[in-house]
């Protein structure tokens, strides 16, 4: 079963070395190199990248006395020695290239804060002037793949992205750009690198991922288990070695004095201590509840007067508003009345005018009438 695994294995891989390393969308889009002469560059650098970062690291480590820097710098190699190792050998080739270099400049951003430099205390310097080394001879491969493209702006848009993708001395939290790359449009600056990124992985670089294996696991053991021993000798922990040893040196002469007569005496001080302790929490709740009694206290009677005062207020303004109606309504009822009086008095003048003039009238028509002659004697 394993050999018909194999067999399979072979033919997949056969088929993949035939896949073609270099399309027209890629010659269009400015690449000039094939994905395998890429990759093959990229993982010739991989010795030598995490070469010169361990370098960097036993410098910083050699030019402090701290054991805590030391320390940090051994955490260092043991986090960017593989990330770098996962970037540089990814199968697809320009991925590889860009992730690389996020990478790095994650790395000079960390190492030009305030908690990189004190991390790597006076070898600071010399681990981010290896990482700009190393960002520089990723440039340099980027302008021999794809020399058309404008790689100021490309490093630009990666730098972007390691900016909202920041890490720290553990790496722990690092995400690959590949994410990123497959959100480009066919027109940006980062498209060309997406698209060779696609390509497969022949068997040779299948077999030199491999072949880096042997060269890296046995530094990252060794550098653990340095690791190891370092935490072993911290003074920390020497000390909590000590308060561990006395510690256990005062349970040792409390079993053995629990065999003892004094056991009695022990109970008998507890018994005491105890009911002290009881007797001091319930004076303690009964102060407690007395201060609470009297605020409440207090509380309930400011409440009350308040209440008191607002009660007279509305009474006062309810009274005074009935004040005001009466007077309105006083005041509405003399006005009416005199409306009458006047009206009365003015259908009286009216009538007696009238009665007036006709008195007049009747008067000079009785003057006006002829006066009558006597009858003729008969």
């Amino acid at each position: 079963m394993v050999r018909g695994a194999l067999a399979v294995a072979a033919l997949l891989l056969a088929a993949c070395a035939t896949i073609p390393t270099q399309s027209e969308f890629m010659k269009e889009e400015g690449v000039r190199v094939s994905s395998e002469a890429l990759r093959m560059r990229l993982r010739a650098e991989a010795i030598p990248f995490t070469g010169l970062m361990e370098q960097a690291a036993d410098a910083a480590s050699a030019a402090s006395a701290d054991p805590a820097v030391r320390r940090r710098a051994l955490v260092w190699k043991i986090n960017v020695v593989p990330a770098m190792y996962r970037t540089l050998f990814d199968q697809r080739p320009l991925i590889a290239l860009l992730d690389t270099w996020a990478l790095l400049l994650q790395a000079e951003q960390y190492l030009e804060s305030e908690e990189g430099r004190k991390a790597f205390g006076p070898g600071a310097a010399t681990v981010l002037a290896t990482t700009r080394e190393l960002e520089g001879r990723v440039q340099e491969i980027a302008r021999w793949a794809v020399p058309d493209k404008d790689l100021a702006l490309v490093r630009v848009k990666v730098l972007g992205w390691a900016t909202k993708h920041p890490v720290r001395l553990t790496f722990a939290t690092r995400e690959s750009i590949e994410q990123y790359l497959v959100t480009m449009g066919t027109t940006e600056e980062l498209s060309a690198f997406a698209v060779v990124g696609q390509l497969s992985e022949d068997m040779n670089g299948m077999i030199s991922r491999i072949d880096f294996l042997p060269v890296m696991v046995p530094s990252l053991a060794m550098w653990k288990a340095e690791l190891t021993y370092m935490d072993l000798l911290d003074p920390r922990m020497e000390d909590a070695m000590k308060r561990a040893g006395e510690a256990m040196a005062r349970v040792d002469a409390m079993i053995a004095w629990l065999g003892t007569d004094g056991l009695d005496g022990f109970a008998d001080e507890q018994r005491i201590q105890i009911t002290r302790a009881i007797a001091a929490e319930r004076a303690e709740i009964e102060r407690i509840v007395r201060t609470q009694r009297e605020e409440i206290q207090a509380f309930v009677e400011k409440e009350r007067g308040e209440i008191a005062a607002l009660v007279r207020s509305e009474r006062l303004a309810v009274m005074a508003d009935a004040q005001r109606l009466g007077d309105h309504a006083t005041e509405e009822a003399a006005r009416r009345a005199r409306e009458v009086v006047d009206h009365a008095v003015l259908r009286v003048a009216v009538a007696l005018g009238a009665l007036l003039v006709l008195a007049a009238v009747l008067y000079l028509v009785v003057r006006r009438r002829p006066a009558r002659s006597p009858p003729p004697p008969g």
